[in-house]
């Protein structure tokens, strides 16, 4: 019975998961920003609660401080929030978190300020970098568009999630090699190869059938012109790929030094919001860094 309340439990999430991407990604193709900002502006805080949580932080203040600037960060990205001198804000709130550890250090160890500043610095970068990749036209008007932002965007879902899938399935049929035998034993390297080039290839695919789609409409100029940009993509894909499997196997690090097995149970079956987007945060970045450094 437990067995198939928890098939009951999963399929729900999955399809809760699934209705959430599908809304978020309509949203970005819409460029519909109150909409995807407003996400955003959700999971982050909740990714760093549980980031948070799984650390052993304890006080209410903290959470409470933290996640409210990891949802307003969402909204500065967005909106293209300006303040002068923001490095000296960063400054000032990190001597804000350690001042809080003096002051109230019964409730707030020094390792929970300084886990809320990674939490408020590196999780909702990550997260805005899906806003930031929809507005890759900002870093270069004339070669990019909305098209190009909204297929980045697709890009890093498939990288993060895809090689996953394909690496484990791949890897459970024919892999051999273990490639990290203490931190996830699962993992092969023959799963992380086929596992990349599978996903690189869907990549190709999808960047076909989007280029066609939007040349339908109107659009001729998606990402240059003739085959190359496939042959980049496949490249991109590739590295995207690596990256991704690292930063399931960081997260996955974390959890067996607290001793978990997931950040929370938001979601029964597949575990919390940084169990799902746990290689996301690491994608992101990398993702729009690439472009950021060439046409910047």
């Amino acid at each position: 019975m437990k067995k198939i309340k928890f098939k009951g439990e999963r399929t729900r999430s999955t399809l809760i998961i699934t209705a959430g991407l599908i809304v978020f990604l309509a949203s970005i193709c819409a460029d519909f920003r109150i909409g995807y900002t407003l996400i955003v502006a959700a999971v982050a805080p909740m990714a760093t609660y549980e980031f948070m949580h799984a650390c052993g932080a304890k006080s209410k203040l903290l959470y409470f401080l933290s996640c409210a600037v990891s949802a307003f960060s969402a909204f500065y990205v967005s909106y293209d929030l300006s303040f002068k001198a923001v490095g000296v804000l960063v400054s000032f709130y990190s001597l804000l978190l350690l001042f809080l550890a003096v002051v109230f250090n019964r409730q707030i160890r020094y390792i929970d300020s300084v886990a809320a500043l990674f939490a408020t610095t590196a999780i909702p970068y990550s997260f805005s970098c899906f806003i930031r990749l929809n507005d890759i036209s900002k870093l270069s008007p004339e070669k990019f568009s909305h098209h190009e932002g909204a297929f980045l965007v697709m890009l890093a879902f498939s990288c993060s999630w895809l090689t996953d899938a394909f690496a484990f399935l791949v890897g459970r049929k024919i892999g051999k090699h273990k490639m990290t035998p203490n931190i996830s034993p699962k993992k092969s390297f023959e799963g992380a190869i086929f596992g990349t080039l599978i996903t690189a290839a869907v990549n190709v695919l999808l960047l076909f059938c989007y280029s066609f789609a939007t040349e339908k409409l109107g659009y001729h100029a998606f990402f240059g012109e003739s085959a190359v940009k496939y042959f980049y993509i496949f490249l991109i894909s590739c590295v995207l790929s690596v990256v991704s499997m690292f930063g399931d196997l960081a997260a996955s690090v974390l959890k067996r030094n607290v001793g978990i097995k997931d950040y929370s149970n938001l979601l029964p079956g597949h575990g919390g919001i940084m169990d799902r987007f746990d290689s996301c945060l690491f994608v992101l970045p990398v993702l729009y860094g690439i472009f950021a450094l060439i046409y910047a």
